[in-house]
């Protein structure tokens, strides 16, 4: 699917959560970012240089800092709660967690990219709640520290 028709179903989509898309477009073409169910949400349309026909779509949100203490445990249940989840998955980037859904554009239909987004907002909030109580206490304040953008 080109760029441009993936970019268009994705506008429809956050249009119709009542949300102006041109709002929330991100620094590059292709990005959207946006507050839903209680969650930050990153959407991205793109490309590797290396195959530049090839487009991608990647929602994503942040869930919690990797903690201090109780790694192992925390990895753990990250695993573990991965195995529950449908369509979307926990992973880690740059001592960050993300509830995270990618896969190749083509065949994307809006009813997919809605899905989508309700699933990754849903989750995150979801264990944004569970992973910060059953953890409590397994971090230490950091100024600034903010989750990253895997582009």
């Amino acid at each position: 699917m080109s760029f441009d028709a993936s970019a268009f179903l994705i506008e429809q989509s956050i249009a119709e959560l009542g949300v102006d898309p041109g709002l929330c477009r991100g620094e590059k073409p292709g990005q959207w970012n946006l507050t839903y169910k209680g969650s930050t949400v990153w959407i991205d349309i793109f490309n590797f240089p290396q195959n530049p026909d090839k487009y991608y779509f990647q929602v994503m949100s942040p869930l919690v800092a990797v903690p201090d203490r109780n790694q192992e445990a925390f990895f753990k249940n990250c695993l573990e709660i991965n195995h529950t989840m449908y369509g979307s998955w926990i992973s880690i980037k740059a001592d960050w967690t993300y509830v995270l859904c990618l896969r190749e554009a083509d065949n994307l239909d809006k009813s997919e990219i809605d899905a989508t987004l309700d699933r990754v907002a849903f989750y995150s909030a979801d264990y944004h709640g569970k992973l910060t109580f059953k953890f409590e206490g397994s971090w230490d304040p950091k100024p600034n520290n903010k989750p990253v953008n895997f582009n």
